[in-house]
């Protein structure tokens, strides 16, 4: 999906005398659109989902908005905080399903079962790139790394290891994939700074070639970097709808068990929050709204 486009949208908030708008807007992403379920009359489809693989690309070309971010509540308005919202509604597992026909079971079809399970061992990396220089740039210096992981719209941030080129995490992150092929594991490594953190590598893996292969143990070579290797293991964890297993997955849990801080998962719940009724009323929020 890619949108490249003019447009005129412009805000003004008189009591603060600013006003702001917008004058272009990029977006680009890999989406991917669901018909389903097949049905025997017209339309012939019950149903339209849609959503992004992973978080758009996204540029706003904005008019006036240093005025804009000086209005109280909207310092924190950003791009990044635009993506955000988007994500919320739309990066899986977030999606958008419109029912085509009144019988469809449109729960099933807006919270899908996951497909499995990637559980993440985030271990050490290798020769990365020192980004700390002293004496004006003389001097190279070393690195604070910390990690960002991304599954979907599932992000985890592993700990910053200070002043270390070869640091190692020990780190385990578990991740719900509920669409394959398409998605991927992306990873992203920075060097912690107090202004802006510098980019120290990426990698992207395809979670079909994780599922195949059901374990990978492997050193990976870091993109967009001269140097760096990152070393993984990734397990394809399947959903199992019976329990005969189980002690077999405590066993396995119970051996591992320092890797991560939260536990290893042994089995996964599903609540679906479908409706409420007879809520009380905000008594405050009206007064707010009506003073």
């Amino acid at each position: 999906f890619s949108f490249v486009g003019n447009c005129e949208i412009d805000l003004e908030i008189k009591r603060y005398f600013c006003r702001a708008g917008v004058k272009s807007i990029q977006i680009h992403g890999t989406m991917r659109v669901i018909l389903e379920p097949l049905i025997g009359d017209m339309p012939l489809i019950g149903a339209l989902s849609l959503f992004f693989l992973r978080k758009p690309l996204l540029e706003i070309n904005w008019t006036g908005l240093t005025n804009l971010l000086d209005v109280p509540g909207l310092n924190g308005l950003s791009d990044t905080i635009i993506l955000d919202i988007i994500s919320n509604y739309l990066v899986l597992p977030n999606r958008i399903t419109v029912p085509l026909v009144s019988e469809v079971q449109i729960a099933q079809l807006r919270f899908p079962i996951p497909k499995g399970v990637l559980r993440i061992h985030f271990i050490e990396a290798q020769d990365l790139e020192g980004k700390d220089t002293y004496l004006k740039g003389i001097v190279k210096g070393k690195s604070d790394p910390y990690g960002i992981i991304r599954v979907g719209n599932q992000i985890f941030q592993s700990k910053v290891i200070k002043e270390n080129l070869n640091p190692k995490w020990n780190e385990v992150y578990e991740a719900l994939v509920y669409e394959h092929p398409g998605q991927e594991l992306e990873i992203e490594l920075f060097d912690e700074d107090p202004d802006k953190d510098d980019f120290l590598g990426s990698l992207m893996i395809d979670l079909i070639e994780v599922e195949k292969e059901r374990l990978l143990d492997e050193w990976f070579t870091l993109d967009e970097v001269s140097k760096g290797k990152l070393h993984l293991k990734l397990e394809w964890l399947t959903l199992m709808p019976t329990a005969e297993n189980l002690d077999k997955v405590l066993t396995s849990i119970r051996a591992d068990k320092d890797q991560a801080n939260d536990g290893l998962s042994s089995a996964l719940l599903i609540l679906y929050l479908d409706s409420a009724r007879n809520l009380p009323v905000s008594y405050i929020l009206m007064d707010t709204l009506l003073s």
